[in-house]
């Protein structure tokens, strides 16, 4: 019964939608001064719903349509509207949603929402004090080998561990060919993501900045430098900044379009004579 009710649904909304008049054929419910027209269901219908769900979400959203228009017919008949107070905050409903609609794809038009790095640099400039650290960020070099890798261990400690110094392009030329696992980092990096990388018993030891550190588990050695640190309570870089700044840009940029947008529009208004002021 399901199934033949589905069809029978079915058939009925997308004949009634190929109508051009409104006849009792297009209607699904009707009230005392309302109808609820088939194509109205079926436009508010969700894509790929089963046969169930289809009749469910019939049944369910033509009794909402029902309690709240018999409800709304229950008010108009009981309230008074002394002085058309009601009317005119519908009315003034009315023309800010079709402002606000207007206004959205008017941004949908003209809004540039890409945000050059230019801008974003000289807004960070100005306002750095504002985005403060909660924790400190580094840039880091990390290397690790399996504890059976000891010839590339030892090889590696060599460079690390050299009183000259090393090439940092040696150093990541042997990583990239025999390193498990290595990261140069050149960006900054919150140190707790640093952290999560070593062994789990030294995760909230101090990290020495400018010399490297050495970790081992039982399966891998680790070789951790942090060659730069911010500490927390001082301004973040700009790249942590960077989006919270977007947004405050774009918000402004779109400020001022509407802006412009607006007083062109009374201005192009009173240019034609379309309005006339008595006082």
């Amino acid at each position: 019964m399901k199934r033949i009710l589905f069809y029978i649904l079915m058939v009925t909304l997308v004949v009634s939608c190929k109508q051009s008049d409104t006849t009792n054929a297009d209607v699904i419910a009707r009230t005392n001064s309302q109808v609820l027209l088939k194509n109205e269901v079926l436009a508010a219908m969700p894509i790929s719903l089963s046969e169930e769900d289809s009749v469910t979400f019939v049944k369910s959203y033509v009794e909402n349509w029902l309690r709240s228009t018999v409800l709304y017919e229950k008010a108009i008949d009981n309230v008074r509207d002394r002085d058309s107070v009601l009317a005119k905050q519908v009315d003034l409903f009315r023309k800010e949603l079709f402002i606000n609609t207007y206004e959205q794809l008017f941004l949908q038009q003209k809004l540039d929402t890409l945000i050059p790095q230019k801008e974003i640099d000289a807004y960070y400039a100005e306002h750095k004090n504002e985005y403060l650290l909660e924790r400190p960020v580094v840039k880091a070099i990390l290397i690790v080998f399996p504890l059976q890798k000891k010839t590339e261990i030892s090889n590696v400690e060599k460079i690390i561990f050299a009183k000259k110094g090393y090439d940092i392009d040696d150093l990541k030329d042997y990583c990239f060919r025999y390193c498990q696992k290595f990261s140069f980092s050149e960006e900054w990096v919150d140190i707790a993501a640093v952290r999560q990388e070593l062994p789990f018993d030294v995760r909230s030891e101090k990290l020495n900045v400018g010399k490297y550190d050495k970790f081992v588990d039982t399966a891998n050695v680790y070789y951790l430098k942090i060659t730069e640190q911010i500490p927390a309570g001082h301004p973040m870089p700009v790249q942590f900044a960077h989006d919270k700044i977007a947004k405050i840009l774009l918000q402004s940029r779109k400020v001022d379009l509407l802006k412009n947008m607006r007083n062109k529009v009374y201005q192009d208004a009173l240019h034609k004579n379309q309005f006339e002021v008595y006082y």
